[in-house]
């Protein structure tokens, strides 16, 4: 299936309103009480024509017209608005979703959906694997201070709420989430792993265009600059920066620098430019021929026995034995 021809199909099978006390008798949900509340169990799934889905990622779409009581799954469950718009409760809060907007709800959180229209199309897809989990964000890092920020705020504020919401720019999103419900309405032969590949491509771009808002106005109040770009500034300088240079570079005094990027990442800025550096040393560790020593140097230290402490308190192993097991493993795959 093509894209241009996406739309088309789903209007053709778009659900109108349902007999919830038809669906409820039929499936016969069990019942919790959260909160005083009655939610229903919904831990079975139904694919585009209706039918009962018992697959690792399985897509279907909301019908319109119907209110869906409160419930929770034993499932991750991604709503995807692909033209209109929805509006779902979610831990007493009322979420507004519009076109090209996506909601990520964990496991047993209950959560009620608002009738919708014809007109809107909300997809949802069935997550039996955590594609955001800790574990597998971590895999996203790419040894930089800034990605590992967004992962670890992104995963804070997942364990607070139980619930993301992504409101991405542009039709990057839109366009990956197109390819997998095409492929998911149109299978053939490898289409399980290419739906698995575009997931992990999905839940990439949403952590780096999900930017973080926090700003910060400099002393003379002509500038305001936001966390991202001191980190940014970190990454890029990270041999020879200072918190007096970087106050100058910004217009901001570097004690309160100092506290500003405590606050805002958990991490002094001694500890973030360590980071950075030992990131960056890992990367010539793992991809070049140099000398330990002249890669300590690089990435600015002047004590190589400073170097090997600290590299082996972040990364639990000596540069040594990290640059061996790299070097194995590169032999494995030629």
């Amino acid at each position: 299936m093509e894209r241009q021809e996406l739309e088309g199909y789903l209007d053709t099978f778009h659900l109108g309103p349902i007999d919830t006390e038809k669906v409820l008798k039929e499936y016969n949900p069990l019942t919790v009480v959260v909160n005083e509340e009655p939610v229903y169990l919904f831990n079975k799934a139904f694919d585009i024509n209706d039918s009962p889905i018992d697959e690792n990622i399985s897509i279907s779409q909301q019908p319109y017209g119907s209110v869906i009581p409160l419930h929770m799954h034993d499932y991750i469950e991604l709503m995807f608005v692909y033209r209109g718009t929805c509006t779902i409760l979610i831990k007493g809060k009322k979420v507004n979703l519009n076109k090209g907007e996506l909601i990520f709800i964990n496991k047993e959180v209950p959560h009620s959906v608002a009738a919708t229209t014809k007109d809107d199309i909300v997809i949802n897809i069935i997550l039996k694997q955590d594609y955001l989990s800790p574990s597998f964000l971590r895999r996203l890092s790419q040894k930089s201070i800034i990605s590992q920020f967004m992962i670890e705020s992104l995963v804070s504020h997942r364990k607070q709420n139980q619930f993301l919401i992504f409101t991405p720019e542009g039709i990057k999103v839109t366009e990956i989430m197109d390819n997998i419900m095409c492929e998911f309405f149109d299978r053939d032969f490898g289409s399980a792993e290419i739906i698995d590949s575009y997931l992990v491509v999905l839940f990439s771009t949403l952590i780096r265009t999900n930017n973080i808002q926090t700003r910060y106005e400099a002393v003379d109040n002509k500038n305001t600059v936001s966390l991202l770009v001191f980190l940014k500034y970190i990454e890029e300088n990270y041999r020879d920066c200072s918190l007096v240079k970087m106050g100058q570079t910004f217009g901001f005094n570097p004690s309160y620098l100092s506290t500003l990027l405590k606050k805002g990442t958990g991490k002094s800025f001694k500890e973030l430019l360590q980071i950075q550096r030992l990131n960056q040393a890992a990367l010539y560790l793992a991809n070049s021929d140099l000398p330990i020593p002249e890669i300590a140097q690089e990435v600015g230290y002047s004590s190589v026995t400073f170097f090997y402490k600290k590299f082996k308190e972040l990364f639990k192993e000596t540069p040594h034995c990290y640059k061996e097991l790299h070097k194995q493993q590169g032999l494995k795959h030629d």
